[in-house]
């Protein structure tokens, strides 16, 4: 029989021998869990040991709107309107009637009565005289309306001012491209890119008027005419003008329907000399 010292050495036996085999188990565990890169393992460490840094939120891209106001607007070029001998008034349409003429007439009739005197007994001869040179009278009713305002300073001048910013973008680019090779300075180059802000050639209105059709009679009819020059008379160079006028209309039609058929009108004369002054060889601009 096997005595009691000898089964407690066989039990102590076994017990070693479980815990070497649990000891290499766990060895070889560790060993298939390390990664096989000892650069990466450092690294992985070197990230885990590093300190939070705080991301900033993302904030939402901008809409394409906001990116297209923010960018700077491109050079423009307005036309620059301008009176000229036209006194005060010219701005707004304004209506000849019979009246106009017969008072124009008594008026020439007295002048030549004085200068008659004057020169002895001699008549000088009346002054002639058209219609369409009366200034005549504002409408009220249009006072306070854009569609009363001579086009000349509105949808014409922006129509012009399109042609004229194309004309002088050219000039700048090509100023440029002299200044980069005749020796400028950085200031002249960058003075001469730059696209002028104001047109040379001024805009001058014409006629913005309701003219009655017949002297005689008792009709009611008016032609809306309208005109405008570009640039100044120079010697041998008259400027470039546009002249334009409706069929006659009668009264209570152009006021009919909040004056549409005026409204009509005046977009084909502007149309009629936006074509005309747009035509005007870019050298005289």
């Amino acid at each position: 029989m096997i005595s009691k010292k000898q089964g407690a050495r066989a039990a102590w036996r076994a017990c070693g021998i479980a815990l070497a085999v649990a000891a290499v188990a766990a060895h070889a565990e560790t060993d298939a869990a390390a990664p096989a890169d000892p650069q990466r393992s450092q690294a992985t460490e070197a990230v885990a040991d590093a300190p939070a840094v705080p991301v900033a939120p993302i904030s939402p891209a901008a809409p394409v709107e906001a990116v297209a106001a923010a960018a700077p607007a491109a050079p423009q070029t307005r036309v620059r309107f301008s009176r000229g001998m036209y006194k005060p008034g010219i701005e707004q349409l304004r209506v000849v009637r019979r009246e106009n003429t017969m008072n124009n007439i008594a008026g020439q009739v007295a002048l030549n009565i004085a200068l008659s005197v004057i020169a002895g007994g001699v008549s000088v001869g009346a002054q002639g005289f058209s219609k369409d040179d009366l200034g005549g009278t504002t409408l009220e009713a249009l006072k306070d309306d854009p569609l009363g305002v001579n086009p000349a300073i509105s949808e014409l001048n922006d129509a012009l001012s399109k042609v004229a910013t194309d004309i002088y973008r050219k000039r700048a680019e090509a100023a440029y491209a002299t200044a980069l090779t005749d020796g400028s300075t950085p200031e002249e180059i960058e003075e001469a890119r730059k696209v002028q802000a104001v047109a040379d050639t001024p805009l001058l209105p014409g006629s913005w008027h309701l003219v009655y059709e017949n002297l005689t009679g008792s009709d009611e009819l008016y032609r809306l005419k309208f005109g405008a020059e570009l640039g100044r008379a120079g010697f041998m160079r008259p400027p470039a003008a546009c002249f334009y006028q409706s069929e006659p209309v009668a009264w209570n039609e152009w006021q009919a329907d909040n004056w549409q058929r005026l409204r009509e009108e005046r977009a084909k004369a502007v149309a009629r000399c936006t074509e005309t002054l747009s035509a005007t060889p870019e050298k005289f601009w």
